[in-house]
């Protein structure tokens, strides 16, 4: 299969622009999402239910459709998710209340569960070889189209709203579902269908990264759901603003994706990773300045970093069948934070706003230590 001039497959060339041009759409809206509820008649905790269901389809339903992606094959799995998601965005831009961007949104987070096919279909184009390198770039690429698009978003939701701002991400989505149509199908691997969930439940390793997962995740997010509140309500940045900081954090996701992804082949640039999103957090109580909240958003970047990071843990240490079900487990445990997170760190903003921040940054300082000593020398071994 001809190579791209990055190195990369064809295939996997077209998923990293089919990922560039999402990530240029959900950047739009996605980092001032809680204020796009806010507009919509939505206090702090009604922002954090509908937060915290939005991913309820998604979460539970990377399982399943990680089995369809082996069983009926990756590229079509995929491009239902594109579909769902470009239909989602469609539906946000026309909510005229905050319950009904729900619907919108829980459909949006659905669209997710291709991403255990995506996963799979990139760990398959790329031969299994230097997974930290394609993982990160995949994550990478998606960051860059983040971070122009979270500026404009803010400044076109200041000027024509946010049914605007949904409207153009959708040109986008629909941009992006036709770069990944493009793509040539895989083989359907028939041995996956037999080995079901046996050989995932008897590889320790992986249920220890994926069960470790959780809280790590929930530690590393815990200070995001809140974070525009917080900037426009206590701190007083305008929406343009908040936009802008995102397209930092965007770009610090794609600077310290590359960089953590060359740092090591074991769990030495994961555990990095959580550090500095300790450190932005620190950082981000204490600024007094808007160039310290730059410097803040642009190091909250590596919670991007660990999620590429921990993709690559899991692609060393499944075995050669059921790899779209392992994904599938993979982003089950990811994402459960992203139900758990949102209602906590709302409960916690309304009792003070500082609150999620705090807990954040105390449960990452007990996850970093606990991740090295259960991770280090359990990554280089074939899979069990």
């Amino acid at each position: 299969m001809r190579a791209s001039p990055l190195g990369l497959s064809r295939d996997n060339f077209l998923i990293m622009l089919s990922m560039l041009l999402w990530g240029s759409g959900e950047g739009l809206w996605f980092y001032i999402q809680p204020l796009y509820i806010k507009s919509l008649g939505a206090n702090s905790m009604q922002i954090g239910v509908v937060l915290s269901l939005a991913p309820v389809l998604m979460v539970f339903g990377f399982i399943p459709v990680g089995i369809l992606a082996d069983r009926y094959g990756r590229k079509r799995t995929m491009l239902g998710g594109y579909v769902l998601g470009t239909v989602a965005v469609l539906l946000l831009a026309m909510a005229g209340d905050w319950r009904q961007s729900l619907v919108g949104f829980l459909l949006y987070f659905g669209s997710a569960c291709c991403l255990p096919a995506i996963h799979a279909y990139v760990a398959h184009a790329a031969g299994g070889k230097d997974l930290n390198r394609t993982f990160t770039m995949l994550y990478a690429v998606f960051s860059v189209g983040l971070v122009v698009f979270p500026t404009v978003g803010g400044w076109l939701a200041e000027v024509a709203g946010f049914s605007a701002v949904f409207g153009i991400a959708a040109v986008f989505c629909t941009l992006s579902t036709i770069a990944a149509a493009s793509v040539s199908e895989q083989p359907v691997d028939k041995a996956a269908s037999r080995s079901g969930f046996g050989e995932i439940l008897s590889n320790r390793r992986f249920l220890l990264i994926s069960s470790l997962n959780v809280f790590i995740f929930l530690a590393l997010y815990l200070a995001q759901p809140f974070a525009p509140n917080y900037l426009q309500e206590v701190v007083g940045v305008e929406l343009f603003w908040i936009g802008f900081l995102g397209s930092i954090h965007a770009l610090g996701a794609t600077v310290l994706g590359v960089v953590l992804g060359r740092l090591s082949e074991g769990v030495g640039g994961f555990i990095v990773g959580q550090g500095l999103v300790l450190l932005s957090i620190v950082v981000f109580l204490k600024a007094q300045a808007f160039p310290l909240l730059v410097v803040s958003f642009f190091l909250r970047g590596a919670f991007n970093a660990c999620r590429s990071l921990a993709l690559a843990q899991t692609g060393r240490v499944l075995g050669e069948t059921g790899v779209g079900l392992g994904y599938g487990v993979f982003n089950t445990a990811f994402n459960l934070p992203w139900l758990l997170a949102p209602y906590m760190a709302a409960w916690l903003y309304t009792s003070r706003p500082d609150l999620p921040f705090l807990v954040s940054a105390a449960m990452i300082g007990v996850m970093m230590p606990l991740s090295w000593l259960l991770l280090k020398g359990r990554l280089g071994e074939a899979p069990a």
